[in-house]
């Protein structure tokens, strides 16, 4: 246990360092440059992140016929139409489902470690995912509110992000001391407070997308490669990587010739590539979300 939460610090080390090395690089880019570094960090690590996941539900349900394979590969991809078509018909609510499921699965992915068997327990994923989220958006409101309104057509008031930011981080900051109250989670809140200032001070140093790729990418896909790469293979080593990224490959190519296709039909759009990059986020997001749930209750 000792062993296993030294590992942890090691590895929340790492993220720190990195973060901070990422946001120290970008004085010396102008922000094309530093556009181009952080579509490179989300079209690497973090659409690899997401792309084995036909090859976590096979190994989680242990079946290995290639009839099981094809209907796992038709509901992944059923799944990515129907959030395709979710966004071009129903935009306001398809992006609100996608906010509330990405703030679920980074508190999912944040807390692994720490399993709590609560009511709660989806409730505390969620509102620290929405704290991170809004705390971006708060910060970063000049450019978030007109890809916002791009998307969905309505203009977003300064308060709604700061209230929304509020209530959530209450809303997590009660559920923790409760838990705490009845035992049922010991952690370092201290710690997980100077994370948030950390997410703060990047996030308002930082250009939004460069933020969010350094969160995306740091704190919440390399976590997650490195919790699959276990999970799949039984070791975090150079060799488990590297069939990793041999088996999530063809995956990753399939998630680029979807992003071209998602460019292709919304090239007349307004605030094109960001509007781009969240339908195509949220298209891969939503499947993704499924299994590692799936997995994770397992």
């Amino acid at each position: 246990m000792e062993k296993k939460q030294q590992n942890i610090n090691t590895f929340s080390s790492f993220m720190i360092v990195s973060t901070f090395f990422f946001l120290w690089i970008t004085v010396f880019f102008d922000v094309k440059v530093e556009s181009i570094l952080a579509y490179f960090l989300i079209f690497t690590f973090g659409i690899f992140h997401g792309s084995n996941d036909l090859k976590l539900i096979q190994k989680s349900t242990s079946f290995t016929k290639r009839s099981f394979f094809l209907r796992a590969l038709g509901s992944y991809l059923a799944v990515v139409a129907l959030t395709a078509l979710f966004f071009s018909f129903i935009p306001s609510l398809a992006l609100l489902f996608f906010v509330v499921a990405s703030s679920y699965h980074f508190g999912e992915q944040h807390w692994a470690t720490y399993r709590v068997k609560s009511a709660l327990t989806t409730s505390f994923y969620t509102l620290y995912g929405l704290v991170i989220f809004f705390l971006l958006f708060y910060v970063n409101q000049e450019e978030v509110t007109p890809i916002i309104e791009t998307i969905t057509g309505v203009l977003m008031r300064e308060e709604y992000y700061l209230y929304t930011l509020i209530v959530s981080f209450t809303g997590f900051i009660g559920i923790y001391l409760w838990w705490a109250y009845k035992k049922q989670l010991k952690i370092n809140i201290i710690k997980e407070l100077f994370f948030l200032i950390v997410f703060f001070i990047v996030f308002k140093s930082a250009s939004l997308l460069w933020a969010f790729s350094i969160y995306f990418v740091i704190w919440h896909s390399i976590p997650s490669l490195r919790d699959q790469i276990q999970y799949l293979y039984g070791a975090v080593n150079k060799v488990n990587f590297l069939q990793y990224l041999k088996t999530s490959f063809l995956y990753w190519m399939i998630s680029m010739v979807g992003l071209a296709v998602l460019y292709y039909f919304f090239q007349d759009r307004e605030g094109l590539f960001l509007s781009i990059m969240i339908y195509f986020l949220a298209a891969i997001t939503f499947p993704h979300v499924i299994v590692m749930t799936r997995l994770n209750r397992n």
